[in-house]
């Protein structure tokens, strides 16, 4: 029994000056520093998520008063092009189509596949191969005035407006529809 308990006191004293001298004199081990800090760069940036629900469906507008502060009676539909010769372009965007469609004629489409987005302010960029097309909020309500740089689509039936807004607001402007015209 004495040897048990020896050996137990043994056992004890090694096992706790082993703990005391790695507490006193821990051991640097260069190796995992550099791991931990190529665990850390490795760790990839999350890419801020564009909110497009703004941006699903722009629909013309023009100028109607210019010196109008209201921007519902500043704008209005483009009368000339929604109701005479309804030939107006509307964009169609989300994550993975950017899309022109005919404003009276739902099946020309004019489609994007191969592309990128980029906010930055007030300004929305969509890269295509060929063209960048700048939507840019001018008011505090979504107006947007549309650049194209590059190569401007060749579109067939369809003009592109200098400003849009979104679909779900038009009910708000004075002018809206195309009230008793018979075309």
């Amino acid at each position: 029994m004495k040897k048990r308990f020896l050996f137990c006191v043994a056992f004890l004293t090694l096992a706790l000056s082993c703990n005391k001298e790695t507490i006193e004199n821990p051991a640097i081990n260069s190796d995992s520093k550099t791991e931990l800090k190529t665990a850390e760069k490795s760790i990839p940036e999350e890419e801020p998520t564009i909110n497009l629900s703004e941006y699903s469906k722009l629909t013309p507008i023009e100028i109607k008063d210019a010196k109008q502060k209201d921007v519902f009676k500043k704008y209005g539909i483009e009368f000339g092009g929604v109701c005479y010769s309804c030939d107006l372009a509307i964009f169609e965007i989300n994550k993975k189509s950017f899309d022109i469609v005919e404003l009276c004629n739902e099946k020309n489409i004019y489609n994007y596949k191969d592309l990128s987005y980029e906010k930055t302010g007030n300004s929305l960029k969509i890269k295509t191969p060929e063209s960048t097309f700048i939507f840019t909020k001018i008011e505090n309500e979504p107006i947007y005035q549309l650049k194209i740089e590059g190569q401007k689509p060749e579109l067939k039936n369809m003009r592109i407006s200098e400003f849009y807004t979104q679909e779900s607001l038009l009910e708000k402007f004075e002018e809206h529809d195309c009230g008793d015209f018979q075309g």
